[in-house]
């Protein structure tokens, strides 16, 4: 997958949490700031390595389990950053994150997820590599959406209390 569809994915997903809870009055469900910052950790593993084919994926320290372990403490310090209330979720958050790039990469050609120990691929080419542009058009566009909606979901929320 292309980086718009791992940035934009986390952001989307965390968009959606924001207008159901808003529409419900609940409030927000994240912090200023906080899906930059989710889209930055989705968008992470092919920052920490980045690659053009898949052979070089298939080589990188940072599509693995291990990556995501080593991935939690810096998760804990980057959401200590965020207020008090929000930082559980937003820690959550920043880590599925970095998970779904690894899901959509897995749906997108495969990952060898346990390398180096074992070199076992899990995924294949469900989405070819042909369609990966349309992904990310399509994810800016509902990132677009869901942020046209916010403030219709607000004042709906601000009706129903």
């Amino acid at each position: 997958m292309l980086i718009g569809t791992h940035t934009l994915l986390p952001v989307c997903l965390g968009l959606a949490a924001e207008n159901l809870s808003l529409a419900k009055g609940k409030g927000h469900v994240f912090p200023e700031w906080a899906l930059p910052v989710i889209g930055l950790f989705g968008a992470l593993p092919d920052l920490c390595s980045p690659h053009i084919s898949l052979e070089d994926r298939m080589t990188s320290w940072s599509h693995t389990v291990w990556f995501m372990a080593g991935l939690i403490p810096v998760c804990a310090m980057v959401c200590s950053f965020f207020p008090n209330g929000y930082r559980w979720r937003v820690a959550v958050a920043l880590w599925l994150a970095s998970l779904l790039h690894l899901f959509a990469d897995a749906i997108a050609g495969g990952i060898a997820w346990l390398r180096p120990w074992r070199l076992d691929v899990i995924g294949d080419y469900y989405i070819p590599a042909a369609q990966w542009l349309w992904w990310d058009i399509g994810f800016v566009f509902l990132t677009w959406l869901l942020v046209r909606l916010r403030p219709h979901s607000e004042a709906l929320g601000m009706e129903g209390s």
